[in-house]
């Protein structure tokens, strides 16, 4: 009887255990379920395909930093068979239907396989137009001599120095008693050669760098840097309008010139070394260099005018993005510039076509189009800082801003949260690539947003007004020299307070970058928990009240919306 009793025991007990794990398991799968409708309603394809670029880029970051370089075939075969894949996903994705589910997951894999497949591509563009090396392992031959167009507008170091991008069409290698000359009918390889002071080189001319001197970079001494071509009738036109604006910028400007022309134009060529280390120590060189928050000003400021003239709103915003294209084009198209540019456009014609799209996915769409007309630069530091504050702006600023309004008037509170939700999303990279962070940046990046926006629309105003009225300047520049002034006092006041230094050990990097996305990620938690309160509080306020008394109720306030106004005083 004992053993009966304990085998019924035994078998009661794994009956229960087995009764949990299927409840368990039913509840595991209905909460993937769960999970995978949420993110089939909220995720775009393109968001897929941009997650599959900047996964397959950071992968393969890690992979040819641990390999040789000669694998890259590798990497060519594996991204073959992730698009072949992708292809068949998306294929066999049409014959469910459009409006199933399991369609649009397919969908969604398809697009990041074509994402892997693609950083895969780049990765391999990247390689063919890196720098060569000698012409043989083992031998003497060394690099003498480049030539080739400027990719770019010669840039100004903080040192003082020229940068060249060079698009080389021949390149010369000297060894012992030999010299050898290749000559390619296209762009072979890119090229960036650093030289003395020389004048400013617009984008289009051929040059001829010789003697140089290899090491950690290309360097040439300015006597051998010598101009084989010039730009063409396009390149000489926007040279020559790029020169007369920074001339009006600089007459209008005075002073205060040199911060005019770096903010309006990215030239840096008349503006102090101490000044720019001094927008490093307060934590704002991005205000110093262009990017898309000098675009947005520049697009605020013609719509601005537009709307003082016609009172279409439509036209003001496409000729705002016109304006843009211009600027763009007059400036030069580096990363951050090309970044906000395209998102402009996307979120125009979305908006033309009626079809208004999140702001992760423009953004996604955005790094989909610079990856596909500016390979070589879409993992650049500048592209990659640039991406991941607009996505800190997206994703954290309006949590930051629900934060700080019970205690902030609502200007403060919004530029504050914008300044939070970008540095939550840099200082991971800035850790990660340089090992230091400044916190102070966050105080010294909103304190001097107004007075650069300021700055940029009065600087900006005075230099199209200088072209007809040049008398104009006797009234910007003590405006604009102020504004400098008081932009130089916040950014003393942020270089005061000491920056972070994590280390150079990577397990240090990785640690301090672990907890500021543990804070990051509170933000959501705090939400969410706060939402789930309330909600139980919600359903527990309805089961107490009883259907009669709800209706009781429901009809005590419709008497009294219906019931007549007294007359009584």
């Amino acid at each position: 009887m004992r053993k009966i009793k304990a085998r019924s025991r035994f078998s009661r007990f794994r009956t229960m255990m087995g009764t949990r794990r299927l409840f368990a398991t039913h509840r595991a799968k209905i909460r993937l379920r769960h999970w995978r409708r949420i993110l089939v309603r909220r995720a775009s394809p393109v968001s897929a395909f941009a997650l599959g670029i900047w996964g397959g880029l950071a992968l393969l970051a890690c992979v040819s930093s641990a390999e040789s370089a000669a694998e890259t075939v590798d990497i060519l075969l594996i991204g073959f068979a992730l698009a072949v894949g992708a292809l068949a996903i998306s294929l066999s994705a049409l014959t469910f239907g459009k409006d199933s589910s399991r369609a649009a997951s397919l969908i969604l894999a398809g697009a990041l396989c074509g994402g892997l497949a693609t950083a895969a591509a780049i990765s391999r563009y990247q390689t063919q137009r890196a720098l060569p090396g000698p012409a043989a392992p083992g031998s003497a031959m060394s690099l003498r001599a480049l030539e080739g167009a400027l990719a770019i507008d010669s840039q100004t170091t903080a040192s003082g120095n020229r940068r060249l991008d060079l698009e080389v069409r021949a390149a010369e290698w000297e060894g012992k008693g030999c010299r050898v000359r290749a000559e390619w009918g296209r762009p072979a390889f890119s090229a960036e050669v650093l030289t003395g002071p020389i004048a400013r080189t617009h984008a289009g001319t051929a040059l001829r760098v010789a003697a140089l001197r290899p090491g950690p970079f290309l360097w040439a001494n300015r006597e051998e840097v010598a101009t084989i071509r010039r730009a063409g009738y396009l390149g000489a036109f926007r040279g020559a309008l790029s020169e007369r604006f920074a001339e009006d910028i600089r007459v209008c400007a005075g002073r205060a010139g040199p911060l005019a022309q770096a903010l309006l134009l990215g030239v840096k060529d008349e503006l102090d070394g101490e000044y720019r280390s001094l927008f490093q120590s307060a934590g704002c060189a991005h205000l110093l260099a262009l990017s898309g928050q000098h675009l947005a000003i520049i697009c605020a400021f013609a719509a601005l005018l537009g709307n003082r003239i016609s009172r279409n709103p439509k036209l003001v915003r496409r000729v705002s993005i016109g304006f843009a294209w211009v600027f763009v084009w007059l400036a030069g198209p580096g990363p951050s510039l090309l970044r906000a540019l395209f998102m402009l456009s996307a979120s125009e014609i979305a908006r033309a076509l009626d079809r208004p799209q999140s702001g992760f996915s423009v953004l996604a769409l955005a790094s989909a189009l610079l990856a596909l007309f500016a390979p070589s630069s879409i993992n650049s530091l500048s592209s990659v800082f640039s991406f991941g504050a607009m996505a800190g702006l997206i994703g954290f600023s309006a949590k930051f801003s629900a934060c700080f309004r019970p205690w902030l008037p609502k200007p403060v509170a919004d530029a504050l949260a914008a300044s939070f939700a970008a540095v939550c999303a840099t200082a991971p990279i800035s850790i990660l690539a340089f090992g230091t962070f400044v916190p102070a940046g966050i105080l010294s990046a909103t304190a001097a947003a107004p007075v650069m926006l300021a700055f940029m629309w009065i600087a900006l105003g005075g230099s199209a007004v200088a072209l007809i009225v040049p008398s104009i300047a006797l009234v910007t520049q003590p405006a604009l020299e102020f504004l400098e002034g008081a932009l130089v006092s916040v950014l003393e006041m942020g270089a005061w307070f000491p920056s972070l230094a994590v280390g150079e050990t990577a397990l240090a990097r990785f640690g301090v970058v672990a907890v500021i996305a543990t804070l990051a990620a509170l933000l959501y938690a705090v939400r969410r928990t706060r939402s789930r309160v309330a909600h139980a509080r919600l359903e527990q306020a309805r089961a107490r009240l009883r259907p009669a008394d709800a209706k009781s109720r429901l009809a005590l306030l419709s008497a009294r919306e219906c019931s007549p106004p007294s007359d009584e005083m």
